[in-house]
């Protein structure tokens, strides 16, 4: 029987337009009724996390950030910032490359410049990062102001490609850069991850990894993919993780996720 279930947020959690079907919830809420812990593991901040994991009625505990931060309601619980030099640097190699949107990810905020704002808006015009973002022109000038642990940088790209931006980040010592799948990149501490996070929780709640679902669809998703007994990849996933993954459910936009969880807790 499987005891916890992870589930990534964009691309997965949330349709492609943003939304949480009906049928997610349903089946959230059927798993929890099983005795089942159901939790996001995501790319997005604790706040985001703790907003989004109430309206689909997960547990209140979340990895944050790629595995940066494991949180308890909006709050850190445990968490692995990158070292304050490493984004310093990091921070200025992405800011010479014009079409790469900044995200920093420092204490409870998303730090981004009025470039990533205008372009996420034009994307997700309601998605719930804007309710947690802090619009500053200078992300390095407001962490000198406001100094406070930096668990992810981020930079989504608006077209060309990411292959140099991510060579020059990855001789910055002490942090390790994922590509999520040619769109965007997550800065990260060495030996950060999803994967990583979702073993110390696993373990802090005593239930073995061959009892752990982990549901996602891309590059970041593959290190839990790697440490939970049962890997699944929506429908609508990369290459990689279909590959990673034991099961392919369907959609985000297709209850997926509620497919997943149906079809897993109903085995014998």
């Amino acid at each position: 029987m499987y005891q916890l279930i992870a589930l990534d947020a964009d691309g997965t959690l949330l349709t492609s337009d943003g939304r949480i079907l009906p049928s997610t919830v349903q089946a959230i809420a059927w798993a929890r009724s099983r005795g089942v812990r159901v939790i996001l593991a995501t790319g997005r901040s604790a706040p985001e996390a703790a907003y989004l994991g109430g309206l689909a009625g997960c547990d209140d505990v979340s990895i944050c950030l790629s595995g940066g931060v494991i949180a308890r309601g909006d709050g850190p619980w445990k968490q692995f910032p990158l070292p304050a030099a490493a984004v310093e640097q990091a921070v200025a190699v992405i800011a010479r490359y014009p079409f790469l949107c900044l995200d920093v990810f420092a204490g409870p905020y998303n730090l981004i410049t009025p470039q990533t704002q205008a372009v996420f808006r034009s994307l997700q015009p309601q998605d719930c990062m804007f309710r947690f973002a802090q619009v500053t022109p200078d992300p390095a000038d407001w962490l000198q102001q406001h100094p406070m642990p930096v668990c992810k940088v981020f930079a989504a790209t608006t077209g060309p490609d990411l292959t140099q931006a991510v060579r020059e980040l990855e001789e910055i010592p002490g942090i390790q850069v994922v590509n999520c799948d040619g769109a965007n990149l997550e800065v990260l501490a060495a030996g950060v991850s999803k994967g990583a996070a979702l073993k110390l929780l696993a373990e802090a709640w005593g239930i073995p990894l061959e009892r752990v679902i982990a549901v996602g669809d891309s590059g970041n998703d593959l290190s839990m993919f790697a440490a939970a007994g049962m890997p699944v990849a929506m429908g609508n996933g990369s290459p990689a993780a279909r590959a990673a993954a034991r099961r392919v459910t369907g959609s985000n936009d297709r209850d997926g996720v509620a497919q997943a969880i149906r079809a897993l807790l109903e085995q014998r």
